[in-house]
């Protein structure tokens, strides 16, 4: 695994990327479908939730139970049956409050989180709505969002952009942790050997 070294650099390198990729829409794609039920402003709002939650969530209090790591934060997650459509309300929210100039308000926000996170220690508490957490074991989870929505959004306005190595390799180790947490490890293994075919879905992050 990354050592907090490797998750940090990651985290700043797949806000960059998300910067970059955000300023290549054109503006009048802004309305087009996105992901799901998302149109493509909506997807950029949602991804800079994955920064804007480590700014809200930093040093609150009120949360139950402290997490392992960031594949137990998923798992908790998971657990709310409800989840995709308070994502997709949430989403929707954040999409608003981009105002008119989309592109400038990301950079904004990731120069502002990512030099938050560069003043934090380690061990700085994050209380998340699955329960606290270290920043250290906090930040895979934004990287797999950062690199997973950036993608997405890439794919939705015809880029093939390429998420930088270091974020992948966050994104794709938690993933692997996702599914060994989860009893898919054996599932994934021998579909990542091309023993079997990929279980549409099979870490439980998309809708059904």
């Amino acid at each position: 695994m990354p050592d907090i070294d490797q998750n940090r650099r990651a985290f700043r390198e797949a806000g960059i990327f998300f910067v970059d990729t955000v300023g290549q829409v054109p503006p009048d794609a802004l309305d087009d479908p996105g992901l799901g039920v998302w149109s493509v402003r909506e997807l950029i709002g949602h991804t800079c939730r994955a920064l804007l939650t480590v700014e809200h969530d930093s040093g609150r209090s009120g949360t139950t139970g402290r997490l392992a790591g960031p594949a137990d934060y998923f798992r908790e997650v998971l657990r709310d049956r409800d989840i995709h459509d308070a994502v997709a309300e949430r989403a929707r929210d954040a999409a608003a409050a981009l105002g008119h100039d989309p592109s400038s308000a990301v950079a904004g926000i990731v120069d502002r989180v990512s030099r938050f996170v560069d003043s934090m220690p380690d061990d700085h508490p994050v209380s998340t709505t699955a329960g606290e957490m270290r920043l250290a074991d906090y930040l895979p989870t934004r990287t797999f969002e950062l690199v997973v929505h950036t993608l997405d959004l890439a794919a939705a306005v015809g880029r093939a952009n390429r998420a930088p190595e270091s974020a992948l390799s966050v994104a794709l180790g938690l993933s692997t942790d996702i599914a060994a947490r989860s009893g898919l490890a054996e599932d994934l293994l021998m579909a990542l050997a091309g023993r079997t075919p990929l279980p549409s879905n099979i870490l439980g992050l998309g809708p059904d």
